[in-house]
């Protein structure tokens, strides 16, 4: 019969192994994601200083996609919005970023209880 008393030991002792290692994987891999950031900002300006979307060159080409989030800010407000207004095309349990943007640009406001962003980041592929 298993002692599954030694399993749990043995779970808990291997679980915080593996956080261990994430962690020393994640503090070795920090300064090359700095540099990754940096390098991501210095094409993001590029791509934007130029007013472009792409740059293909022989090592790959550097693109700019758009990052669009909508997050409550006041849950409770933006509930009784939709409810009141019957806007239920806002919500997928959480605000739409899609609906929550067309509401932006008919009303040029976001609806009461959220909050809405929109950013460029740049991207990568391999030539």
């Amino acid at each position: 019969m298993t002692d599954i008393a030694k399993r749990i030991g043995q779970f808990v002792k291997l679980r915080d192994k593996i956080n261990e290692i994430k962690k020393q994987q994640k503090e070795f891999l920090k300064p090359y994601n700095e540099t990754l950031e940096q390098l991501n900002g210095v094409l993001l300006a590029h791509l934007n200083t130029v007013n472009g979307n792409s740059v293909s060159t022989d090592a790959g080409t550097a693109y700019r996609s758009e990052k669009k989030a909508a997050s409550l800010a006041d849950p409770e407000a933006f509930r009784k919005f939709v409810i009141a207004n019957q806007l239920f095309d806002l919500i997928d349990w959480k605000a739409n970023v899609t609906a929550v943007e067309d509401y932006i640009n008919e009303k040029e406001l976001p609806p009461p209880g959220v909050n809405y962003s929109s950013t460029f980041v740049a991207g990568v592929r391999r030539s």
